[in-house]
């Protein structure tokens, strides 16, 4: 079977599905697209304007959850969703708050360090695997943080709120891992859902020190060693970084 990724290097969803398929041992060809330009070039082909997204064997499929369900339908094991019932039942419920609150999250932080910053956003375009995708990424940085920033709705208002939630999602996560939903010897969908939000989150130096040594740090760090301290600190005002700072350990 042919299996085609598309995706934008550092994306968590991307990096979340392209995890699984790892686990899954699945093969598949990398697609690499544009930040921003990937909406049109997803509502051309998938008639969804978001990444990440699959084609295999003609079969069209968009979205993490919807990704991973076509992957265990491809292969069997190892199964992103456990046998047992109730724990299946919470993992699914663990799956779907990660996509629904902890995708958007990431997204409206890393656009907004990297509006602040572009320099960060060239350094982190330069990772991108094919060369003539780096090229735009790298020309174009201004106008894609800025329209990325506006389309996740990272205004100064929703990030300093995302930031003054940070300690209580995270406080989540770690029951999550202690309750025995995700963080065990074999990753479920829940696991490359939510650690891969928190793995983005630990790129940016100002959060990172507040998350890397929690359980859901070092759970995503196995799972996501892609995701290193990479974006500086200093970027956002010091003042919205205080909740996270107080309700540090």
């Amino acid at each position: 079977m042919r299996v085609d990724l598309y995706v934008f290097a550092g994306s968590h969803p991307c990096e979340a599905v392209m995890a699984a398929a790892r686990y899954k041992s699945i093969e598949y060809r990398h697609i690499e697209l544009v930040p921003v330009w990937h909406r049109f070039f997803m509502l051309a082909r998938f008639r969804k304007g978001t990444v990440p997204g699959m084609i295999a064997d003609g079969r069209k499929v968009v979205g993490t959850r919807e990704i991973m369900r076509a992957f265990d339908q491809m292969q069997v094991e190892p199964p992103l969703l456990p046998a047992d019932p109730a724990l299946c039942a919470a993992v699914e419920e663990a799956e779907g708050w990660g996509e629904r609150v902890l995708q958007d999250i990431g997204r409206r932080l890393i656009w907004s360090h990297f509006k602040r910053d572009t320099s960060t956003l060239k350094a982190w375009a330069a990772t991108a695997p094919d060369p003539r995708v780096r090229r735009v990424k790298t020309a174009f940085a201004v106008p894609i943080a800025r329209i990325a920033a506006t389309a996740n709705k990272a205004s100064d208002a929703n990030v300093r709120n995302d930031l003054a939630a940070l300690p209580g999602l995270l406080d989540r996560v770690d029951e999550l891992i202690e309750q025995g939903v995700i963080g065990g010897a074999s990753p479920n969908a829940a696991d490359f859902q939510i650690l891969s939000s928190i793995g983005l989150w630990t790129m940016m130096h100002d959060l990172r020190s507040a998350i890397v040594d929690r359980p859901c740090g070092l759970a995503a760090a196995r799972l996501f060693p892609m995701y290193t301290d990479s974006v500086p600190g200093g970027v956002l005002p010091p003042e919205w970084l205080a909740p996270l700072r107080a309700a540090t350990p």
